[in-house]
């Protein structure tokens, strides 16, 4: 069965009727990163969100956090798809109801595992603006261009950090850690690889949205915005290990199609392969 990573937008803003019809239809995978976004989000959304869920056990497949993922890799040096073998839910549950009716408050465990996620989220987000600042090391052509050349050159690089899985698994290699899998061996059905590849991604349009100076210091409306990219980032590049991804914003629908150049929309906010 396909598999469908959804995203927040997809559940905020899809109907209850579309979002039960992906998990009939599909293997509808929720990220933990976006369970965790959901219980800390406002409670109006978070019942919109948790109510449009089917209302019986195993309404969808709970998927471990990207970091989890990579883990695995290094420990058996193997790509981690399909996703759902790793589902988190060995045996059947249900959504507290609670969640359904936006009256959720977390248990002293739960604020515990909350806050580890919000640690994790913060140390994600200070790496991906990190990468964001060092794109001109990467791709040092751009910091000698006139403002008005930069957009086309920047989407030139990101076609290159796209398409070009070579030119990913040098800039991999550079950096990666002695337990890493080597970067010969890794594709786009890695997680390491998807890692890369969709930070870099990401970092070349902030690169470019700020015209190659990024903002000196880097204060707190950046750095909120720059978490909510984080939280776009874990669900696309699930979604490209999926090979489906359940997203209602545009920016997310072009990566992922950049990405995944052969998926198709398979509905409104859906895109993916349909099985042949």
């Amino acid at each position: 069965m396909i598999e469908i990573v959804f995203d927040k937008s997809y559940l905020d803003g899809a109907s209850t009727t579309e979002v039960r019809d992906v998990c009939s239809r599909f293997s509808a995978l929720m990220p933990q990163e976006l369970f965790f976004e959901m219980i800390t989000t406002r409670p109006e959304s978070q019942r919109r969100c948790f109510s449009k869920l089917p209302d019986q056990d195993s309404p969808v497949a709970l998927i471990p956090p990207v970091g989890v993922l990579v883990d695995f890799e290094r420990q058996h040096q193997e790509a981690c798809v399909p996703l759902a073998r790793h589902r988190v839910d060995s045996n059947r549950y249900v959504f507290n109801r609670r969640l359904r009716e936006g009256t959720f408050v977390p248990s002293a465990d739960d604020s515990a595992h909350l806050a580890a996620w919000q640690s994790q989220v913060d140390s994600d987000t200070r790496a991906f603006v990190a990468t964001s600042l060092a794109v001109s090391d990467v791709f040092p052509d751009l910091s000698k261009l006139r403002h008005s050349d930069l957009p086309a050159a920047v989407e030139k690089k990101r076609r290159m950090v796209a398409t070009d899985s070579d030119f990913v698994r040098r800039i991999y290699a550079a950096g990666a850690p002695a337990d890493a899998p080597p970067a010969a061996r890794i594709d786009p059905r890695w997680a390491v690889f998807r890692v890369f590849q969709c930070r870099m991604l990401s970092a070349l349009r902030m690169f470019g949205r700020h015209q190659g100076a990024m903002p000196h210091p880097v204060g707190t409306e950046f750095w909120t915005r720059a978490e909510h990219t984080m939280l776009d980032l874990y669900g696309l590049i699930l979604g490209t290990l999926a090979g489906g991804f359940a997203t209602l914003e545009n920016e997310l629908q072009q990566e992922f199609v950049l990405l995944c150049p052969d998926a198709t929309p398979l509905a409104r906010g859906l895109l993916g392969h349909a099985e042949g």
